[in-house]
């Protein structure tokens, strides 16, 4: 896969800009493209990144062609949001960009010049896009030893005349909701492959047929949380149901690496590892943007697109 369509898959895009109504406390939803906790993104800024783009960059005139500029537009928003998002984790966690991966990344990529065309950002933001980047990473490297969960849950999988496997899924995801002490019975009643386990975040991105899992909510997701996640809906209709009975969170760095994960990798469990920070940040994003879409921190046109799931079982909601 090339670098443009990497960072295409790890900046899932959302949809064009528009105003957001209403007033109060906190930024002015006015000319709002989007509001991550007290930032605002400015509708003009996005319209902006998106004209110089096309005025700069051959690759972008194509989608204007194919009537695809939502594509654009929803890659910058979404690109800004995580920014913020990122800010406050390596805050948090103190990590920091060093400047010679940032460098060695533009380099992969063609140098400054050929970055705003792979990154889909103006070139003003091409090392802060970048930089995002290298802390995705950091953050995913920073949590892959400290983080474990224990769920249980089924793989669902199959299509029929009347349901497909997502609504399986989902109806399978309500019931745990609803019983979540009758997890076990729900999930073998239902499910094509009974899981009941504790596992590492580590272990999940160390195994070939687990990797893609760890870069699903199921390390993000609170307890007494179900998560419904197709873990690559690049390859068919496999879905997983899973009941987060505990998550344990250690602190220090944890051992020493034992199995190196790839930086692809990396930076996408580094984007779901974001979803505490969103959650506590708050995030809203103009309604013709779409939706935004806390089980896989991105923007999704609509609710019936997205591949991830957060239900909170009855008794976390009655908390």
């Amino acid at each position: 896969m090339d670098l443009i369509r990497r960072f295409t898959l790890l900046f899932t895009v959302a949809i064009t800009a528009v105003v957001l109504a209403g007033c109060g406390g906190g930024p002015t939803k006015a000319n709002a493209a989007a509001i991550v906790g007290d930032e605002r993104v400015s509708l003009d800024s996005v319209q902006s990144e998106v004209q110089w783009l096309l005025d700069n960059v051959p690759d972008m005139r194509k989608l204007e062609q194919e009537n695809k500029l939502s594509l654009l537009s929803r890659h910058i928003v979404q690109t800004r949001v995580r920014h913020e998002l990122i800010e406050a984790a390596a805050r948090q966690h103190g990590l920091r960009a060093n400047a010679g991966e940032v460098d060695q990344l533009l380099q992969q990529v063609g140098g400054a010049e050929r970055a705003p065309s792979q990154f889909g950002v103006q070139s003003s933001r091409v090392r802060e896009f970048a930089s995002d980047y290298v802390l995705l990473q950091q953050l995913a490297e920073h949590n892959l030893d400290r983080i474990s969960v224990e769920f249980v849950g089924a793989y669902i999988s199959g299509e029929s005349p009347n349901q497909t496997a997502k609504e399986k899924a989902m109806d399978l995801g309500r019931k745990i909701a609803e019983a979540p002490d009758q997890a076990k019975q729900l999930a073998q009643e239902n499910g094509t492959e009974v899981i009941d386990q504790s596992v590492s975040l580590r272990e999940l991105a160390s195994g070939q047929q687990t990797a893609l899992l760890a870069a699903s909510p199921l390390f993000s997701a609170d307890e007494g949380t179900v998560v419904v996640t197709q873990p690559s809906p690049q390859q068919g209709s496999l879905w997983l149901v899973a009941l987060v009975e505990d998550r344990q969170v250690t602190s220090g760095s944890g051992g020493a690496p034992s199995t190196p994960v790839a930086p692809q990798l990396l930076a996408q469990i580094g984007i779901q590892q974001l979803a505490p920070f969103a959650a506590e940040q708050g995030v809203e994003i103009s309604p013709r943007f779409g939706v935004w879409n806390q089980a896989t921190v991105a923007i999704a046109e609509n609710e019936d697109v997205v591949p991830s799931y957060l239900l909170p079982t009855r008794a976390s909601s009655e908390q």
